[in-house]
């Protein structure tokens, strides 16, 4: 039986503890840390997991297999690496810390220490998404077009950038994560930002519309456009244009359009309980196929966003690392 704990219990961590809720024969959550004492007495009693309002507490009096790591960006402090240390298997939830030394420390760490690594990019694991990424391998992509239109989130801490690192990110980073499982690596970043709608609204401190153009190293450009300044969520997702044929690729389902017509893929699977079936596998058997997103994969995602701010704050092209 794998002992797992989490540090953070908020909102990103329901679709773990739901999904954990449904693998109880291979994993016991047995204590759980969050800075809110209520939040963490709700999340640990499904459980009947141990309570903790101090991380190095919860591991001084605990025997952890695998740590949940689901904070907010700016609250990865030592964390990771401590559990590293210790040998204990990672789960990050996305963002990496906006540190990309500290980052990058990581990531080096955890393959020194051969421990096993996932982080959270769970629109990866969608069914129809394996089927668009088995297909574009025998297309030539021209263009990819991604969205995060949306509304602007409540949590104090995502309204501030130096907390977050804005919508880009914090948010707008599965499409951009997406983008580069499906067409490959990010050779250039360039970006425009402003704030335009949200400069009344109580404690924000970020820009609120954003562009970002991408060159991948196949040679296919990008566009991503994301804002947080409308009333609901509007459009969100990636369309990937080749010759004679589109693939418009949403959480509920993809749309294949070509000169046959539209074939539509429904979203069949449990993302969520994919990614974790996917995480405790490698550590109970060593299989690490099913992970689709380690530690230093999310690095390189991480890196692209990390370029687009710089990009934006200096009005400059930022070329990325050809390096792994």
């Amino acid at each position: 039986m794998i002992r797992v704990g989490f540090v953070g219990t908020g909102n990103i961590t329901r679709r773990h503890f739901g999904a954990l809720g449904h693998l109880r024969d291979q994993a016991e959550v047995v204590a759980v840390c969050d800075v809110i004492e209520e939040r963490a007495i709700a999340a640990a009693q499904p459980f009947d997991a141990k309570v903790y309002l101090s991380f190095p507490e919860m591991l001084a009096h605990e025997r952890l297999d695998a740590l949940y790591v689901c904070l907010p960006p700016d609250a990865h402090v030592d964390q990771e690496l401590v559990a590293i240390e210790r040998g204990i298997h990672l789960f990050v939830e996305k963002p990496l810390p906006l540190d990309l030394a500290k980052a990058e420390f990581i990531a080096r760490r955890a393959r020194e220490a051969g421990i096993v690594t996932n982080v959270g990019y769970h629109w990866r694991h969608w069914n129809h998404v394996k089927q668009v990424r088995t297909a574009l391998a025998d297309e030539r992509v021209g263009m990819v077009l991604g969205y995060f239109l949306n509304a602007l989130p409540g949590s104090p801490w995502w309204r501030v950038k130096v907390r977050s690192g804005g919508q880009i990110v914090e948010q707008a980073i599965h499409v951009v994560d997406l983008a580069r499982y499906l067409i490959g690596e990010v050779e250039r970043v360039s970006a425009e930002y402003a704030e335009r709608g949200n400069y009344d609204e109580p404690g924000h401190a970020s820009d609120d519309v954003y562009t970002v153009n991408l060159r991948f190293r196949s040679g296919a450009i990008g566009n991503l456009s994301t804002c947080s300044i409308l009333h609901r969520r509007y459009n969100v997702g990636l369309d990937v244009l080749c010759k004679k044929r589109m693939y418009r690729i949403r959480d509920e389902a993809t749309e294949i359009d070509g000169p046959g017509g539209i074939e539509r893929i429904e979203r069949s699977n449990d993302a969520g309980l994919a990614e974790n079936v996917a995480f405790l596998r490698a550590i109970a058997t060593g299989d690490r196929t099913g992970i689709l997103s380690d530690y230093s994969d999310a690095l390189r995602t991480q890196r692209v966003v990390i370029a687009a701010n710089r990009s934006a704050e200096t009005g400059q092209p930022i070329t990325l690392p050809d390096e792994a």
